[in-house]
């Protein structure tokens, strides 16, 4: 049984995200411990008791993201769960708690990071106020095609069945009043405040290249696959690389989905919030295990491990 960890990116979060970790698991009560002094305010509150407006801004839900998803990860390892580990991969702002459990970062740096990377995403959600939505169904070609019409990007090739379209406000309203000529069977709006992953954020990226060049980054003792190319990243001036321009590119996630199985992985566990990346490991790999294990009771379900 070949595992691969998956982090929540944010659009995942809710109340009461990580708490049942944080009542059982001294992992998650020191994560959490060392977020709320670095952060200066109390983290752990607002995961569990929200409200989820607040939980829910960039500069509060990435590094709470971040936060629950090293903790459960933390938590597993301590207790012998991750066995035969040949992928880690997050989407979005997860990609950041997958190179901290690959020990390409640490916890320390890495949640600083966040909060800089959260804030510059903020701005450039204020500059260029934006919009995703999911579109389940529908024909690839024409999508681009009317990207190209509309001035909106795909952000996201979630599963061979989603993607994920970007843009200003504006502009995606115009795009979903064209959707009907593309078979797109369904859309669903994501609690985001921007269009992340497209050329809204250019200013995002070019000012958090300069707080890139400053992180220590290791090589990962675990594969950790690129939002952008959908491959393992190796060298630590490559992931400095990929994670500036992570910001800006869409996230190739079927691509790595794909990938961690070519390394032998058969079961995918999300960790984090929600069960969404779980769902579309079963949409682009049929025959695999997903499951997530967001309650601390979860992980040790034989039936997580079938």
């Amino acid at each position: 049984m070949g595992q691969a960890v998956l982090f929540s990116g944010q659009g995942a979060q809710h109340v009461g995200m990580g708490q049942s970790y944080l009542a059982a698991a001294a992992e998650m009560r020191d994560c959490f411990a060392l977020a709320n002094d670095l952060l200066g305010y109390d983290l752990a509150c607002l995961c569990r008791d929200g409200p989820i407006e607040k939980l829910t801004q960039t500069e509060i839900c990435q590094p709470a993201l971040f936060t629950v998803g090293y903790g459960i990860f933390c938590t597993l390892e301590r207790r012998g769960f991750w066995q035969n580990l040949r992928a880690c991969l997050g989407q979005s702002l997860g990609e950041w708690t997958a190179l901290a459990a690959a020990g390409a970062i640490s916890f320390h740096d890495g949640l600083l990071a966040v909060v800089r990377r959260a804030q510059l995403m903020q701005e450039a959600c204020e500059a260029i106020p934006g919009a995703m939505v999911a579109l389940i169904g529908g024909d690839r070609e024409k999508i681009l095609q009317l990207c190209s019409a509309t001035d909106t990007t795909i952000s996201n090739y979630n599963a061979p069945d989603q993607i994920i379209l970007s843009g200003t406000r504006m502009a995606v309203d115009r795009a979903l009043g064209l959707l009907e000529e593309c078979a797109v069977r369904r859309t669903v709006p994501l609690a985001v405040a921007g269009a992340f992953h497209s050329p809204a954020m250019e200013m995002a990226r070019r000012k958090f290249t300069a707080v890139l060049s400053e992180l220590a980054i290791a090589k990962p003792r675990i594969p950790v696959l690129s939002n952008v190319t959908g491959r393992a990243m190796e060298e630590p001036e490559e992931i400095r690389r990929l994670l500036a321009e992570q910001i800006v590119m869409p996230v190739r996630w079927e691509d790595s989905l794909r990938t961690a199985a070519q390394l032998g992985a058969t079961h995918f566990y999300e960790c984090g919030a929600g069960h969404a990346l779980a769902s579309l490991v079963r949409k682009t790999l049929p025959y695999a295990v997903a499951a997530d294990v967001n309650d601390y009771h979860a992980p040790f379900d034989s039936k997580a491990q079938r």
